[in-house]
Formats: C-alpha cells, sequence, structure tokens
C-alpha cells in the first residue's frame, strides 16, 4: 500500500489498535474538536512544532489546538495513512486536512477553503505518550533554530506565536 503527497509516493502500513486509537484522538484536535481524551496522549513536557509555532509544554500545546475553532468554520480530515517508517517509538502519518476559515463578511458563515497536506510524526516517549508532535506541511521540514540567522529569528517568531496564544486562548477545551 502506498499514499501520495507533494513529495512523491510513501509506502504506508495498517496501524496497531493502539497506535489507531492515539491517531484518532489526536485527529479530533485537527477537526475542531479538542477534548481531555485527545490531550491524554500528551506528555506535560510536550512540544508541538509546525511552520507557525513552536509550543511547549501540554498548556501551550492545548491552546494551540483549543484556538483553532476561533479561525476556522470547519476542518475535515481528507486523507491519513500512516506510513510505513513508523516505529514503535514515533508513529508518521501523511496528512490531508482542508481548512474553512471564517468568513470575515457579516452574515456569511463560510470563507476560504485551504488543504494542507502535512507529514505529521508523534514522537512517544517509554510510556508510550506524545513527547514531541511535529507537523511539517507539504513534508517540508521545520526551520530550527540552528539554521543560521534567519533560523532563530523564525525559531523566535514561532515561539512568540505560541506564547501570544497560550495567553489568549483558554487550555480546557470545555471554555472553548
Amino acid at each position: 500500500m502506498t499514499t501520495t503527497s507533494s513529495k512523491g509516493s510513501h509506502p504506508t502500513r495498517t496501524p496497531s489498535a493502539s497506535e489507531q486509537k492515539l491517531i484518532d484522538d489526536v485527529l479530533k484536535l485537527y477537526q475542531l474538536q479538542p477534548s481531555e481524551q485527545a490531550y491524554s496522549h500528551y506528555s506535560e513536557d510536550a512540544i508541538f512544532h509546525d511552520p507557525v509555532s513552536i509550543a511547549k509544554g501540554l498548556n501551550s500545546i492545548k491552546s494551540q489546538f483549543n484556538g483553532m475553532p476561533k479561525l476556522f468554520a470547519e476542518s475535515v480530515t481528507e486523507k491519513c495513512d500512516m506510513l510505513a517508517s513508523s516505529t514503535s517509538s514515533r508513529i508518521e502519518i501523511n496528512l490531508t486536512q482542508k481548512y474553512v476559515f471564517k468568513s470575515p463578511i457579516p452574515f456569511k458563515e463560510k470563507g476560504t477553503e485551504k488543504p494542507v497536506n502535512s507529514k505529521v510524526t508523534f514522537h512517544l516517549n517509554g510510556m508510550g505518550l506524545i513527547e514531541r508532535h511535529d507537523e511539517e506541511w507539504d513534508h517540508e521540514t521545520n526551520k530550527q533554530g540552528d539554521e543560521g540567522f534567519m533560523g532563530k529569528v523564525q525559531a523566535f517568531r514561532k515561539k512568540a506565536d505560541a506564547k501570544l496564544v497560550e495567553k489568549t486562548v483558554p487550555s480546557d477545551p470545555s471554555k472553548v
């Protein structure tokens, strides 16, 4: 079995029952349905890194995902395949998510649609909890702070973005 992305074809495999449970629960975050069940898969000191932010700690991660319903009218998973390169300590998926922005026009519920294909990697600790959650849009590696001056600037901006969201969006999913 294979799946495709902007980077070509990738071999896939069927997830185990526990892997599928983790994937299904975390996908609820992407689908604008944050819950304690989804967050129970993360360690307290987990890190979330995507092209927009670097959130450190579970409360910061909660704020990132809990804030998504403020931006999007809907978010639909169009494709989710587990990559064969996954291991017992690293789950990799090829995810295509269609985001529909809220409309800036009064009385119009939905705005622009944007499909995003990502390689999503959950790095698991010895207890099976996510200690690092990487989302790489178009399967492009996220810029790191050690990649020269621009890498440092981007890393600073991503951390600042995450802190701003953390300060303005509650980490409690029942308050979303």
